[in-house]
């Protein structure tokens, strides 16, 4: 049996042995748990930044969310010599093939000749797509994987591209604080919350998360669904930037906005850029302030009627389309040569003159009165739109240094006074939602997981104006299209209510050699009799030799979203109810309105359909579903009459003529 000397002091270094490991223990536990640990050149307490929240269209569509890239390196002097040449060729070749930046031997003469880092950059943001085909590659399996260095980083992405890009908004490099838009806006709820990982650093084999009682987890941020419609967004790009290319213009913006809601389901800013490209570069729908020109005539002759009872039929001189106001250093004149008119005629044919004299006459003893009731109408007040930026209108009174003798007249027919477009829609939204004000708005709801929580908006419960009034204003925003500045408009198979706008830019400054600038605008609402949307174009510079009248820059766009909208949505507005029938119900709908037997007849094998009567929109759009060859005789309008006849039987190949 072995016996062992000296067992007590044996005793005593195992025991001591024993404490001085345990003291150790706890001191490296005291460290991990304390601040100074992270201060550790191989172990870090890192910032675990939390998933931000993606943003979506109305429907559900992606706008903007994060993705991971990644910048991959390559350390040239390792890589070279743990690897014989053939390998080194076959890394040129599979860089090659999942990079598609290099042949193969660009590849190989950077191996062989790099002489700025020994680093070399093989690829800048990568997909995770292009790291996933790396990770198989042969060098990528190597120890310290060949040298391959990959760095990742977080990027905010656009599926869309510049569609609504501004009022989406962006990020700063580091994909955590937002520059403007939605982004902006919505940072809180998007952005979530930071957590922390502590983590090991090993050479040659990079990072590794450390288990630890101060590791917190992040929380990630909400998901924001906006009131977008991507269609909608499409088709009024589309519209804006046809006419943009047409008149050569500096810029453009159009809105369109759903009356009872507020809800704003397309937005687009559209800039000319150095190489007569447009882009979405300013928000200049909420965020640019302009002299509304003759929209602005809306306001003041709604106050004329609220304040003083006035009639559509009250007439004033508008002194054959010339007339040099009070303390004016120039003559104003109109379009249409007007002498005596009603309001209905001022209005449609967009008198500065009538309208100014009116204003002049009932108000220039207290021009106050006139200011406070614009303010009564919203017209005052910094929009409530959820985007950064937004400045205050501008309106001067007569206690202002600049109030002159022409100030009241001249505000009356949109000049000496500012708003942004969204401020003008906002006040035509008004009328159209019968004097009650709602406030536009971009963010419809926040989605975390499968809560979803509607954002809440501040309801009017009262109008800006008397029942009366919006009655008498309707009167004339419809009579603008029927008889007045926007008679195009009357060719589309619904009614629009709205007002032409030709705004001269530089009058100030307007001088014998310099030509004038305009901005072209047009705002309205549609169907008339039901209004679902409210929208406005305004067109900046447009060039004088093509077009400057609202009427022919601005109206055009205005025509062609209302028509493709109301061709999307069901060719029918639904009269109980603020939404349109849907695509599927369309033929029924169309059939039911013109003839009580053509769904019998348009089904039929044999014999032609009848469609006269129609417009020629719907028309088109049954006959050509059914298969029908249709020439068109004629203009926009309705069916007159047609070849060959109803209920006389099919000859094949024998186009129908439809006669307008």
């Amino acid at each position: 049996m072995m016996s062992i000397k000296y067992p007590l002091r044996l005793t005593f270094i195992t025991i001591a042995l024993l404490f001085i490991s345990v003291g150790i223990i706890a001191s490296i536990l005291k460290i991990i748990n304390s601040k100074e640990y992270a201060e550790v050149d191989h172990l870090k307490i890192e910032k675990v930044q939390a998933n931000r929240g993606s943003i979506y269209s109305y429907d559900n569509q992606l706008l903007a969310f994060t993705s991971s890239r990644y910048d991959v390196r390559i350390d040239e002097v390792y890589a070279l010599s743990i690897a014989s040449d053939q390998e080194i060729q076959d890394l040129a070749n599979d860089l090659s093939e999942i990079f598609e930046l290099q042949t193969a031997d660009q590849y190989l003469n950077e191996f062989y000749n790099n002489t700025h880092s020994r680093y070399l950059l093989l690829k800048r943001n990568a997909s995770f797509h292009d790291m996933e085909k790396l990770k198989k590659s042969f060098f990528y399996k190597k120890p310290l994987k060949g040298g391959i260095v990959v760095e990742e980083y977080l990027n905010r992405e656009k599926p869309n591209l510049n569609l609504a890009a501004r009022t989406i908004g962006d990020l700063y490099k580091d994909n955590s604080i937002p520059k403007y838009g939605l982004e902006y806006s919505y940072n809180s709820d998007l952005m979530g919350k930071d957590g922390q990982q502590l983590t090991l650093y090993e050479p040659g084999v990079g990072k590794r998360k450390i288990n630890n009682s101060n590791n917190i987890e992040s929380i990630p941020g909400k998901d924001l669904i906006t009131t977008i419609d991507l269609n909608a967004q499409d088709i009024v790009e589309e519209a804006l930037l046809r006419q943009l290319e047409k008149y050569e213009a500096d810029f453009g913006t159009v809105v369109l906005m759903e009356v009872r809601t507020g809800q704003i389901k397309s937005i687009v800013n559209l800039k000319k850029t150095p190489g007569y490209k447009y882009a979405e570069i300013l928000n200049y729908a909420a965020t640019r302030l302009i002299e509304p020109g003759s929209t602005m005539k809306l306001a003041s002759l709604m106050a004329y009627f609220e304040d003083f009872g006035g009639s559509v039929n009250d007439t004033v001189d508008c002194k054959n389309g010339k007339y040099r106001f009070k303390g004016a250093p120039i003559d104003t004149y109109d379009s249409k040569k007007l002498g005596f008119a009603s309001l209905n005629e001022v209005f449609a044919h967009s008198s500065n003159i009538g309208v100014g004299r009116l204003i002049q006459k009932y108000y220039n003893s207290n021009p106050d009165k006139f200011i406070n009731r614009l303010y009564s109408f919203g017209l005052g007040e910094k929009s409530k739109i959820d985007l950064i930026g937004v400045p205050n209108p501008k309106m001067i009174s007569p206690a202002d240094n600049s109030w002159s003798l022409i100030a009241l007249p001249w505000m009356s027919f949109g000049y000496g006074v500012n708003f942004t477009p969204l401020d003008i829609l906002t006040f035509y939204n008004t009328v159209a939602n019968n004097g009650y004000l709602v406030q536009p708005h971009l963010g419809h709801s926040l989605r975390s997981g499968s809560e979803l929580s509607l954002i809440p908006r501040n309801t009017v419960n009262h109008t800006i104006c008397s029942q009366s009034t919006i009655d008498k204003i309707k009167i004339l925003l419809q009579n603008v299209i029927t008889t007045g500045t926007a008679r195009s408009l009357n060719s589309l198979s619904f009614s629009i209510s709205g007002k032409t706008g030709t705004t001269v830019k530089n009058y100030t400054t307007l001088s014998s050699s310099k030509q004038k600038e305009y901005q072209s605008s047009f705002v309205g609402f549609f169907p008339s009799e039901n209004p679902q949307y409210s929208c406005i174009v305004l067109i900046d510079n447009p060039r004088v030799d093509v077009g400057y009248y609202g009427s022919e820059v601005a109206v055009p766009v205005f025509a062609e979203i209302a028509q493709k909208l109301y061709v999307k949505k069901g060719l029918k507005w639904n009269n109980n109810s603020y939404h349109v029938h849907n695509l599927e119900s369309t033929t029924n709908h169309i059939i039911n309105s013109h003839n009580e037997n053509f769904d019998t007849l348009l089904l039929s094998e044999t014999h032609y359909p009848n469609v006269v009567g129609m417009h020629i929109r719907d028309a088109l759009y049954l006959l050509e579903m059914e298969g029908y060859k249709v020439i068109v005789k004629g203009k926009l309008g309705n069916v007159k009459r047609q070849y060959p006849r109803a209920n006389t039987p099919i000859t094949n190949n024998l186009a129908i003529t439809l006669f307008i």
